[in-house]
């Protein structure tokens, strides 16, 4: 099993290093972006401000999660440590999955008020809210921005109708598994009929979809996800805008990030090494801009940096673990 898994991970790692090779080799990577935005290194300052804001951000949407279900009051620096070492993992191995599932062990090891699928759930709702958050943010600039978008080229209206269909989704996913405002016993009830075949399965999916979460904490949860996504955003312009041309403004850039940083977290490769490139290099010649690879390079660069620095964390929390089983 171990095998299998180390080789797959290593079939990811040749796709991701394969995808980048070609786009270099095809003059769509171009690496020289990076030595020229150095010029600009107060951008890079600005990019990395915002980078950390949106890892603070996030810790305190999780703890907000955390604590409607929680007894123990966990507090905020050790949430933030325990998000710090997931993006540590998240850079090192295949997709953000290798993150959470982390983060799943040490919230098990601390706190032994929450069950295992309880705990699951939370990480889940707190993966959904900060997709929620950068879907809406999307699809309400698309809509404002729509004839400046679309003067740009009509194609970009099927990325306008799949970021509205994507934030219809997800809100509804997360009112009907997770609110407290919809009432699941009917549904439940039938799932776990067709699923008696599984025990197993069908009492974790139970603890999952019994999972009531207030909608006051749902709607401050969102309402965070919207600054935190703002802010990487703001990060990814902040680096890429001296390379972008001026008939493409900060706005219209909603167009295309959302569905481009859900296309670089598919669980392909570390920080979306190669699938995030070939996303962006795509969605940013819809624009018509050139060198999208590229300019998402620049991303991908402070991306690892910042998340590396999780390493840190990392070495105190396992030396305190270790501590506390002795």
């Amino acid at each position: 099993m171990l095998n299998f898994y180390m080789l797959k991970t290593v079939l990811k790692f040749l796709l991701a290093l394969a995808l980048c090779y070609w786009l270099f080799t095809s003059g769509k990577l171009d690496f020289s972006l990076v030595t020229k935005s150095f010029h600009s290194g107060y951008l890079w300052l600005l990019a990395i401000t915002f980078y950390v804001f949106h890892i603070l951000i996030n810790a305190y949407r999780f703890r907000v999660i955390l604590l409607s279900k929680s007894k123990e009051k966990i507090s905020y620096v050790k949430v933030l440590s325990f998000d710090a070492v997931g993006s540590f993992f998240s850079v090192i191995l295949p997709g953000s999955v290798a993150g959470d599932v982390v983060r799943f062990f040490y919230y098990k090891k601390i706190d032994h008020t929450l069950t295992p699928p309880t705990i699951g759930s939370l990480i889940i709702l707190d993966r959904c809210m900060g997709l929620l958050g950068l879907m809406l943010l999307g699809a309400v600039i698309c809509i404002i921005q729509f004839s400046s978008i679309i003067a740009i080229n009509p194609a970009l209206i099927s990325l306008i109708y799949t970021n509205i269909i994507l934030m219809i989704g997800a809100s509804s996913f997360i009112l009907i598994i997770f609110s407290d405002v919809i009432p699941q016993e009917s549904f439940l009830e039938n799932l776990l009929n067709y699923l008696k075949k599984w025990p197993k399965l069908s009492s974790t999916l139970s603890e999952l979809l019994s999972l009531k979460i207030p909608i006051y904490v749902l709607l401050k949860s969102l309402f965070i996800s919207l600054l935190s996504q703002g802010c990487i955003i703001g990060c990814f312009w902040a680096l890429a805008s001296p390379f972008i041309p001026e008939s493409v403004s900060f706005l219209n850039l909603f167009t295309i990030i959302p569905i481009g940083f859900i296309g670089a977290s598919l669980p392909v490769a570390p920080a979306g090494l190669g699938v995030g490139h070939l996303f962006f290099e795509s969605l940013f010649t819809m624009l018509h801009v050139e060198h999208g690879a590229s300019l998402y390079n620049l991303y991908f660069i402070v991306n690892v940096v910042v998340c590396l620095l999780g390493v840190f964390p990392y070495m105190f929390i396992k030396h305190d673990l270790k501590a506390e089983e002795k």
